[in-house]
């Protein structure tokens, strides 16, 4: 499926989302699938006057989601993350949606990015989520959980500036490219999920040793 002229609507999304939730394993309800369309069809409108996404299919925006979504059994059962480049809302959006019980700050330093992110969380709704606008850097010190990130290079100076004392790192990555993932401070890899419908991708957990 092209993107076509026009946006789908959250119908149309809905429909493609309930497809393929059993293939990455998931179990939504209603409520959160609806809220996971809404937010691709906002993406699916607004990609086509800034450049959130690419030329993605609606079928990958979809694949996106869900893969972003897979990684939501890996997070605690409380407390405040923060997502570092959500951009175009990749995994940050649909964690949000997916576990409305924690806590997010969405960090983007890019100004139309930041626009339409503060966009989704009015409209969707995403109520347990806070957009900033800016650098990490600027972010309090020992704030967070746990970070979750998806393809960035991110360094052990970062994280250590971010988590509190037994926080984690959630990178969405590749096989060949997690090993590379330069995390200095004492960060180990503790696991790597592969996903589901990717012959490469993987959701990595990285701690502090």
């Amino acid at each position: 499926m092209s993107s076509g002229p026009e946006p789908l609507r959250p119908e149309a999304f809905r429909d493609l989302l309930q497809e393929n939730l059993a293939a990455f394993g998931l179990v939504l309800d209603d409520a959160k699938t609806s809220r996971l369309a809404r937010f691709l069809s906002e993406l699916d409108r607004w990609r086509r006057s800034t450049n959130l996404t690419g030329r993605l299919s609606a079928d990958e925006l979809v694949s996106h989601a869900l893969e972003s979504a897979f990684g939501s059994h890996l997070l605690p059962a409380l407390g405040t993350g923060v997502d570092i480049g959500t951009g175009g809302g990749f995994p940050g959006v649909p964690l949000a949606v997916c576990r409305p019980d924690l806590r997010w700050v969405w960090v983007e330093p890019r100004e139309r990015r930041t626009a339409f992110l503060r966009h989704v969380a009015r409209t969707i709704p995403v109520e347990n989520a806070e957009v900033v606008s800016g650098r990490v850097e600027d972010l309090s010190r020992g704030a967070f959980d746990f970070v979750t990130s998806r393809g960035l290079k991110l360094d052990g100076a970062t994280l250590d500036h971010l988590l509190k004392p037994d926080g984690f790192l959630l990178l969405w990555t590749t096989r060949e490219d997690w090993a590379k993932t330069p995390l200095s401070g004492g960060f180990r890899l503790e696991q790597a999920e592969p996903i589901p419908m990717t012959r490469r991708r993987v959701v990595a957990v990285f701690r502090k040793s």
